[in-house]
């Protein structure tokens, strides 16, 4: 177990501002794992209070998302054993969010040209600008319903695109039957439209994470890719 002491915590009476799932949902509480720029009064976080108080190892914390299987979060490291080869490694644009550059965002005819995205394990899908995510629904003939959500034909799921996200040169791929999730009879399309003023273009979010073994590095302002083994 992981014991802080002092830990400052806030109470959060309505978190519709995060979205429609956010007012639905019922949630024991939210853990954020960003930098103290997000905090409400620069207020330190859980794992930088780890850190600070030598209860981790290493100032990393990694994911490895099971697809319909058990998945695991390790403080202090990695687990060598949840991927293969190199983990690729990609400065952030700045300490807050784990933002990144993308040097492109592409699925079929479509190409979205340099842009930004934050890496985060509590968006479930993948979201972007709304009229970029229209544009890749409209090619692979995703209808929208009134949640802002799309929905696809489930006999389609063969022909769907790949998405890429190109980092440093490198593409990571989304297969394109993984950007559906099939749910009582009904195929959602692993995609929304979200619009962030002042923030992040693109979220990389768990449809993304599940393809890849995913590191956090606190200490170095950077996040890691490895291909998993699971």
């Amino acid at each position: 177990d992981i014991v802080i002491k002092g830990q400052k915590f806030a109470e959060v009476s309505d978190a519709g501002g995060l979205g429609m799932g956010y007012t639905l949902g019922k949630f024991d509480g939210i853990m954020g794992l960003g930098f103290e720029g997000l905090s409400l009064g620069n207020a330190e976080t859980v794992f930088k209070n780890a850190m600070d108080q030598g209860l981790v190892n290493e100032g990393k914390f990694a994911f490895a998302l099971g697809d319909n299987k058990e998945g695991e979060l390790t403080f202090g490291g990695v687990d060598k054993s949840k991927f293969k080869g190199e983990i690729t490694w990609v400065k952030l644009e700045e300490p807050k969010y784990w933002q990144i550059t993308l040097d492109n965002v592409s699925a079929g005819s479509y190409s979205s040209g340099k842009t930004n995205g934050i890496v985060d394990s509590g968006t479930s899908l993948i979201t972007g600008p709304s009229l970029e995510i229209q544009k890749i629904a409209a090619s692979v003939g995703a209808q929208a319903n009134l949640l802002g959500q799309y929905t696809i034909d489930c006999s389609k799921l063969s022909t769907l695109p790949n998405l890429d996200f190109t980092i440093n040169g490198k593409a990571w791929s989304v297969p394109g039957k993984d950007l559906v999730i099939q749910s009582g009879g009904t195929c959602l399309f692993a995609m929304m439209g979200m619009d962030i003023p002042t923030g992040p273009k693109w979220i990389l979010g768990d449809v993304f994470m599940r393809k890849f073994y995913t590191v956090f590095d606190y200490e170095n302002a950077q996040v890691g890719f490895a291909e998993p083994t699971y």
